[in-house]
């Protein structure tokens, strides 16, 4: 399975500080088309893996995730950044879950935030049990996306959400504007939308957002 790992000699990097004990967890990003890919985080500075695989590659994708719950301390580093290369952009706008561990039960597990369930460690075929969380997460999100347009009138509604978005572009006009952000935020899902102009359109909706937050924290700054 270590074939798949995008992270190689070419593209990794000497941590500046020590992460040989740090534990992973995942953050698991989905497409529109469904490709997969999966991060191995040590901590929000470096990876340890990083794959893109198929929605449909289940074998595949549970080996993966199997291989990295029994990582040692045999491990490379490196960035999202670095290793993802020119798709860095793009797959970060994919959608996504994180799998973290958690203490339950007088120890640590890792939990799924998708049914909010616990699993196992190694020799545990975990691996199965997140490949169908993976596929659960794409299946009811996208469900979301069907409800929020079975009406085509929402897609007016983004329109008038970006209009809005860029009616000033002052840092006070951030907090006006604040529970809008937040509610195009809580609609992530529409990251998954099979309809390329809903994703366009959402997307400059959060970039709006986002120069507006900038201009606000250079202001409080």
């Amino acid at each position: 399975m270590r074939e798949y790992n995008l992270l190689r000699s070419d593209n990794d990097v000497e941590p500046s500080y020590d992460i040989r004990n740090e534990s992973i967890y995942f953050q698991i990003y989905v497409s529109p088309q469904d490709e997969v890919c999966i991060v191995g985080n040590v901590d929000h500075n470096y990876i340890c893996w990083c794959s893109i695989t198929n929605l449909s590659e289940k074998e595949i994708n549970a080996a993966i995730i199997n291989l990295l719950l029994s990582f040692s301390n045999e491990r490379m580093y490196s960035t999202e950044h670095r290793v993802l290369g020119p798709r860095y952009q793009e797959i970060k706008r994919w959608h996504y879950f994180t799998v973290r561990r958690e203490w339950y039960e007088d120890h640590y597990r890792y939990r799924s935030p998708v049914s909010n369930c616990f699993f196992g460690t190694p020799p545990h075929n975990n691996g199965v049990f997140l490949v169908h969380e993976i596929d659960n997460f794409v299946r009811e999100e996208r469900k979301k996306c069907h409800f929020r347009l079975i009406d085509p009138v929402y897609v007016s509604i983004l329109h008038t959400y970006k209009t809005l978005l860029r009616k000033q572009n002052n840092p006070e006009y951030y907090q006006e504007v604040l529970p809008l952000i937040k509610l195009l935020e809580n609609e992530a899902y529409l990251k998954l939308c099979h309809d390329e102009e809903v994703r366009r359109v959402y997307w400059e909706c959060l970039d709006q957002g986002s120069s507006l937050y900038n201009a606000y924290m250079t202001a409080v700054r």
